[in-house]
C-alpha cells in the first residue's frame, strides 16, 4: 500500500520470511528489526527525499524502518493502548504546525478490527470492533470539522484486507516429516528445502520432486503450487524467499495447529478477503465510485496527490483514479499501430498439411480479396502482423524467436471446418514453419478454415493439452456460441525467471495466453474492437507451460480456468505488448486492463 509493489517485488513475502543472505533462520516480520528485509521505497521516503517536505507516522507499520535513508520526521514507538482521544489530538497537534514544520503527509494506523477478528469468538467480537471504529471515525471527522481541516486535507482511510473466520487445521506431519525442511505456516505455508535438496523421510532419501509427489493432492481442498506452476495474477514467484512449494487451503483452513479466531492471506477471489477504501478531500469527485483494484494501485494514488505523479515506477498503473479524482492530469491515449511483417508479394495458399481441394480453393479465394486494412489494440515495436481476412498472426521481427500470437473474430455463425490441415499465406512465408506435424496442435480458438494457419501451432506436452488447453478450447468455443461473437488474442510468451515480464532474449516459450473480449450490447466494430457504448467485458488468461502440474489433478477445469485467469495488464508485460482501444478514454483503458477477474463468464 506505501510501496505499490508486489510482496514479490519489496520482499515481505509473508509474515515470516526465510532468507539465508540475513539469516539462518525463519524471522517473523514484527519482531525483526533488520532494515534490508524491507525492500522498495516507501512513499514518505519518496516524499521526503523529492520535496524535502516533513512526514509523520502514527504507528504505520514499516515507519520505523530505515532502508532508504529517508525516514519520516516523526514516527513514534508503537503504543496499542494509546487512547482514540490521544491519536486524534496527535493528529490535530501534527496539523496545526506552521506552514514550514506541518507534514505534507500523515501515515497512521489503527489495530482495529483486524486484532477483534484475529482473536474472534463469535461474529459480535468483531461487530464491536467495527462500532469502536465507527466512534473513531465520527470523532475523527468532527475534530477536523471543528478545525475546519476537513476541505484542506485529502484523507484517505484503507483497509489492506479482509478476514476469514477459521475452522479447521490442515496436518502437514502426517504428509512429510519437517526434518530437513523450512516450514512457514499459516493460511497459506511455504515450505522451503534447507541447505541440501536431499533429506530424510521415514529414513528414506527423497529429492524435492519426490516431497512434491509427498504433498500434490494428499490433503483434502490444498493446493500446492511451485513458484513454476504460480499462477501469474498472484505475483508470487519471482522471490528466493517465498520457498519450494506453496500450500493453500480452502477459505476458513489453516496450517497452523491449534486454529483460532480468524486470519487473512487467502486468495484475492475469496470474497472474505475484499475491503474497503473511503476518501474526501478537495482533491476528490463527490459520490464517485472505483473499481475494484489492488493494493499496489495505492502509490501511483499517494504520488498524485503529492505532486510527484511518475515518480517511481510500481506495480500500479498511473491514471487507475483519475475517475474519481476532480482534477485528473490530462492524458492521452497512444497512437502507435503495429506495421505489417514483410511481404513477397500476392496472398496465396501454401500447404503445410494437405487441404482438400474444395476448402483450398475458398481459402485461395478469401486471401486473396479480404479488406487490406487492419486496426489492432495491442501494439509492440516487436511484432508485425500478417493478415488472414478476419484473423491475424502477429509474428516476431526476429526470425528466430519463436513468440508469436494469433488474433481472431469468432463468430457463432461461421462454417465450421472438421478437416486435418495447416496452411500458409505466401504473402509473408514461402516455408512452412516446421517439418514434424504429428506433435503439432493449434493454439488458435477458432474451428474454420481460416483459424489453421500454421503459425498459430505448436508443441504443447501431452499434459498441457488435456488439463489447460483442450478445456480452454472447448469454454471458448462455448462463449462463442453464447455470445455469438468475440475478439480473441492468443499467444505464447517467455518468462523463464517468473517475474511476470517478457524475456529480453528469445526462448523456449514458458506461458500461454489468452484475451476474450465480448460486447453487452452490439458489436460496432471488429477492426478495432469496439461496443456499442463501449460497454464491454473483457476475459483473460495466463497458462505456465508445463510438463506435468499434479495439483491440477485434484481441480475440475471451471477451478483450474479460473485460478490462471489475469488482468490484461498481466498478458502485456508477460507478452511484451501494449494493449488500447481508441474507442475508450485513457482512464477506461486502464480499468479495462487492470480488470480483475473473480468469476468466469
Amino acid at each position: 500500500m506505501v510501496t505499490g509493489l508486489y510482496p514479490e517485488s519489496h520482499g515481505i513475502v509473508d509474515n515470516s520470511v526465510f532468507d539465508l543472505q540475513l539469516s539462518s533462520n525463519l524471522e517473523k516480520m514484527r519482531t525483526k528489526e533488520s532494515d534490508p528485509y524491507y525492500g522498495g521505497e516507501p512513499i514518505w521516503s519518496v516524499y521526503k527525499r523529492l520535496t524535502g517536505r516533513p512526514a509523520h507516522c502514527l504507528f504505520w507499520v514499516g515507519c520505523y524502518h530505515n532502508n532508504t535513508g529517508y525516514k519520516p520526521d516523526v514516527s513514534f514507538d508503537y503504543n496499542q493502548s494509546l487512547s482514540l482521544d490521544s491519536r486524534i489530538e496527535t493528529l490535530l497537534d501534527w496539523l496545526r504546525l506552521p506552514k514550514e514544520t506541518r507534514p505534507g503527509l500523515i501515515n497512521a494506523y489503527l489495530h482495529q478490527p483486524d486484532e477483534a477478528g484475529h482473536n474472534q469468538k463469535s461474529p459480535k467480537d468483531v461487530d464491536d470492533a467495527l462500532a469502536m471504529v465507527d466512534e473513531y471515525m465520527d470523532k475523527l471527522f468532527t475534530a477536523f470539522h471543528k478545525e475546519n481541516l476537513l476541505e484542506c486535507i485529502n484523507l484517505v482511510i484503507v483497509s489492506d484486507h479482509g478476514m476469514q473466520p477459521l475452522n479447521r487445521s490442515v496436518d502437514i506431519s502426517g504428509h512429510v516429516k519437517e526434518d530437513g525442511l523450512v516450514v512457514a505456516k499459516g493460511v497459506v505455508t511455504r515450505i522451503q528445502i534447507n541447505d541440501t535438496c536431499e533429506f530424510e523421510i521415514e529414513n528414506l532419501a527423497i529429492s524435492a520432486s519426490d516431497l512434491g509427489k509427498e504433498l500434490y493432492c494428499t490433503m483434502k481442498n490444498v493446493k500446492v503450487n511451485t513458484k513454476e506452476s504460480m499462477p501469474v495474477r498472484k505475483h508470487y514467484s519471482n522471490s528466493h524467499r517465498i520457498g519450494d512449494f506453496i500450500l493453500e487451503g480452502r477459505p476458513g483452513a489453516t496450517f497452523d495447529i491449534p486454529f483460532k479466531g480468524g486470519d487473512h492471506g487467502y486468495d484475492y477471489h475469496v470474497e472474505n478477503m475484499h475491503t474497503i477504501m473511503f476518501a474526501r478531500g478537495p482533491a476528490f469527485k463527490k459520490n464517485s465510485v472505483a473499481p475494484a483494484f489492488q493494493n499496489v494501485q495505492y502509490m501511483n494514488l499517494w504520488l498524485t496527490l503529492l505532486g510527484i505523479e511518475g515518480a517511481l515506477p510500481n506495480n500500479g498503473t498511473v491514471g487507475f483514479f483519475d475517475s474519481i479524482l476532480e482534477k485528473a492530469p490530462k492524458r492521452e491515449n497512444k497512437w502507435e499501430s503495429m506495421g505489417e511483417c514483410d511481404n513477397f508479394g500476392s496472398s496465396q495458399v501454401l500447404e503445410c498439411q494437405k487441404i482438400p481441394a474444395a476448402e483450398k480453393n475458398k481459402l485461395a479465394s478469401k486471401l486473396s480479396s479480404c479488406p487490406l486494412a487492419k486496426s489492432f489494440p495491442v501494439y509492440s515495436k516487436d511484432y508485425c502482423y500478417q493478415s488472414y481476412c478476419e484473423n491475424t498472426v502477429m509474428a516476431n521481427r526476429d526470425p528466430d524467436d519463436c513468440r508469436k500470437a494469433v488474433i481472431e473474430v469468432l463468430n457463432a455463425f461461421s462454417e465450421k471446418s472438421f478437416s486435418d490441415f495447416s496452411f500458409l499465406n505466401t504473402k509473408y512465408s514461402i516455408q512452412c514453419p516446421f517439418a514434424n506435424h504429428s506433435s503439432m496442435v493449434f493454439f488458435s480458438a477458432g474451428s474454420t478454415s481460416m483459424s489453421k494457419m500454421a503459425d498459430a501451432q505448436f508443441v504443447f506436452p501431452a499434459y498441457f493439452q488435456r488439463k489447460i488447453l483442450g478445456p480452454l478450447q472447448q469454454k471458448t468455443q462455448d462463449y462463442t456460441t453464447k455470445y455469438k461473437k468475440l475478439y480473441v488474442i492468443s499467444g505464447l510468451a517467455t518468462d523463464t525467471n517468473r517475474d511476470g515480464h517478457a524475456d529480453q532474449l528469445a526462448g523456449s516459450p514458458t506461458h500461454f495466453y489468452r484475451i476474450l473480449i465480448r460486447c453487452l450490447d452490439s458489436w460496432v466494430s471488429t477492426n478495432p474492437p469496439a461496443c456499442k457504448n463501449n460497454r464491454m467485458r473483457s476475459l483473460a488468461f495466463i497458462f505456465p507451460i508445463l510438463d506435468e502440474h499434479p495439483t491440477l489433478e485434484c481441480m475440475d477445469s471451471n477451478e483450474i480456468l479460473l485460478d490462471y485467469t489475469a488482468t490484461i495488464s498481466d498478458v502485456e508485460q508477460i507478452a511484451g505488448f501494449e494493449f488500447q482501444l481508441g474507442s475508450l478514454s485513457p482512464v477506461e483503458n486502464v480499468h479495462l486492463r487492470r480488470n480483475i477477474t473473480f468469476s468466469l463468464w
